[in-house]
């Protein structure tokens, strides 16, 4: 039975995760990351999707929601850095990262700092959705350099993700342009070294949208080479962000994906 949406809170006060309040005993972790620019409440839905036996935690970045008044940063090392830190402060449990376009660029990189440094924390499967692998070259380079109605009107048409009343504000579009940028900033100057590449060893379930321009169906194979362990992949109608059209189908993949004794 699936559990009814609940309050939302941060658990042992701290501000790098939030989820619903009650689920400190379930029995594992799943740890969401969002997509550029998005915040925590873009996985509210799953509240009601994943049972009581789920710990749903989602990272909040600086720069949104909660923590809109806070500078957004712009680099991945210290988000990584922080999200681990705050996970750390928990008690550890099997845990599942999942991460959706950047979040899934900083899912395997906290997948690859909590393998290293605290093996108990570490995950027992990392799902990464609407992302090409780690190494790819970066397609947004150029909107660092744009100005803000360039930069916004790019973004629009590229993603289809700025809700058009926000792109008809520009007041509001600037007041949230500063953590965009800052969000592609960090995306366009990912560029890891080839030894920084490690093969995890949990396994990886590599997800997208059949019509994603940014993460083609055939390049979420690419995701195999960085497991030593099981790769599985699912493809589900849409685009970009076909996750937010039928949440209860992407939440049942990745349930359907877990180990034996996570099920």
């Amino acid at each position: 039975m699936h559990a009814t949406a609940n309050r939302w809170v941060q658990p042992a006060g701290q501000r790098w995760l939030t989820g619903p309040a009650g689920r400190d005993l379930a029995r594992w972790r799943l740890i969401c990351i969002p997509h550029a620019g998005g915040g925590a409440s873009s996985f509210r839905p799953w509240d009601a999707l994943t049972g009581s036996d789920v710990e749903l935690l989602v990272a909040q970045l600086p720069g949104r929601e909660s923590r809109f008044r806070e500078p957004a940063l712009d680099r991945v090392q210290p988000v990584v850095a922080a999200l681990a830190d705050a996970i750390g402060l928990l008690a550890p449990k099997p845990t599942v990262l999942f991460g959706h376009s950047m979040g899934a660029m900083l899912a395997y990189e906290l997948a690859r700092r909590l393998i290293q440094t605290a093996p108990a924390q570490g995950p027992r499967l990392l799902a990464v959705s609407g992302r090409t692998p780690p190494g790819s070259r970066s397609t947004l380079k150029d909107l660092l350099g744009m100005d803000d109605d360039d930069f916004a009107r790019a973004l629009s048409e590229r993603y289809d993700g700025i809700p058009a009343a926000l792109m008809a504000d520009p007041a509001l579009m600037a007041v949230f342009l500063p953590t965009l940028r800052a969000d592609f900033r960090m995306v366009a100057e990912y560029e890891p070294k080839p030894a920084e590449l490690s093969a995890l060893p949990c396994p990886i379930l590599a997800m997208g949208g059949i019509d994603d321009r940014h993460a083609a169906p055939e390049t979420l194979a690419g995701w195999q080479g960085f497991t030593t362990a099981r790769f599985d992949s699912a493809i589900f109608p849409g685009g970009h962000f076909y996750l937010g059209s039928d949440p209860a189908a992407v939440v049942a993949r990745l349930m359907a994906g877990l180990p034996d004794d996570l099920r």
